[in-house]
């Protein structure tokens, strides 16, 4: 499998993600002139602050952008990604099946695309500013908010911090399937917290979900819940009902995963949307989250984990074997999804 990377500066970050794979990869550069390529990662550069015509032309890349067209317009055979976690994305698929699937590429293609009009339009915008030529500039930035994530947000009573998109996005997917009264907190895209009691953390920062009404005062960064007391701000759940579907274009995997349904604490934990994903609870608490590329990462980390009297959670086949190892360490109950999407459990 051949990654053409774009952006030399990410190589370091890339080859950290490909330790410890199945398969093996090979990374490329452009300078290479290669068009035998699997995977291109390109990532779009900053435009820069100073807003000098040379300056806002240099960000413009014609080899890059050739590339990046001749990849889309080829997304059945060569998959395009424009940031590590889509890269994950696609490498987790390609270790579990040995393939990227067809949906998965129409995902990334899309969402590519989206961060390309996006980044033209921006370059329309400084342009049209230096050169006092608007003629264009609204039409432009306007068809791309009116279809992209920049929309979705604005229908929204309160307005989301797009730094804090994916973790919001992440709350509200896990928030769709844990128990009534429980709460969830996640910071950098990671679980951190969760319990099924509803007891909140005592720290500060991070998304917050609530399966409930939400009236304590606010220490995070953002709350989502499905209610609110008096003065108190967030999200109700209720007004994201199209909001995953929407958040593809910010980079959430939620549509790319079917979850199944359940009315478990620790298999409604486990339930990520794109990765394969465990969960370990203890008296109705989170004491683990494990996601990982590769499956075999998962079963290690476990093994530093006392699982005395614990619920343990899987949302991939778990083999006999190691079920019988996970009672032996002390697990209590373990739940996995098998090949056919069902809820098992010993």
């Amino acid at each position: 499998m051949r990654i053409l990377l774009c952006n030399p500066e990410s190589k370091d970050e890339i080859l950290n993600i490909l330790k410890g794979l199945d398969e093996e990869y090979e990374i490329l550069f452009p300078q290479e002139q290669l068009k035998d390529f699997d995977i291109l990662y390109v990532k779009w550069k900053n435009l820069p602050l100073r807003k000098k015509e040379e300056e806002v032309l240099s960000v413009v890349d014609e080899n890059v952008i050739g590339l990046f067209f001749e990849t889309i317009k080829n997304y059945r055979e060569k998959v395009v990604v424009t940031d590590l976690d889509d890269l994950k994305l696609a490498l987790s698929e390609i270790e579990r099946t040995g393939d990227v699937s067809l949906q998965t590429r129409r995902f990334l293609f899309l969402k590519a695309l989206a961060h390309f009009m996006n980044f033209q339009s921006r370059i329309l915008k400084d342009l049209s500013d230096l050169f006092f030529i608007k003629r264009w500039e609204a039409f432009v930035l306007e068809r791309v908010e009116e279809e992209g994530s920049e929309a979705i947000v604005k229908q929204l009573s309160q307005k989301i911090p797009e730094e804090k998109s994916l973790d919001i996005s992440l709350v509200v997917h896990f928030l769709r399937y844990l128990p009534h009264g429980s709460c969830i907190l996640v910071k950098d895209r990671t679980v951190v917290y969760a319990s099924s009691k509803g007891d909140l953390p005592n720290v500060s920062g991070g998304v917050l979900g609530y399966r409930g009404t939400f009236s304590e005062e606010k220490n995070y960064d953002f709350v989502v819940a499905e209610d609110f007391g008096e003065d108190t701000e967030g999200i109700r759940l209720n007004e994201l009902d199209t909001f995953e579907e929407g958040m593809v274009l910010l980079g959430t995997a939620g549509v790319l995963r079917e979850p199944v349904p359940t009315d478990s604490f620790t298999e409604a934990l486990s339930m990520h949307p794109a990765f394969d994903c465990c969960a370990v609870t203890k008296d109705g608490y989170l004491v683990a989250h494990l996601i990982e590329l590769n499956r075999k990462s998962i079963f290690e980390k476990l093994e530093h984990l006392d699982l005395s009297e614990t619920s343990v959670a899987f949302n991939f086949p778990v083999e006999e074997s190691l079920r019988n190892h996970l009672k032996e360490k002390g697990a209590e109950r373990i739940s996995w999804i098998d090949s056919r999407r069902i809820w098992r459990r010993c």
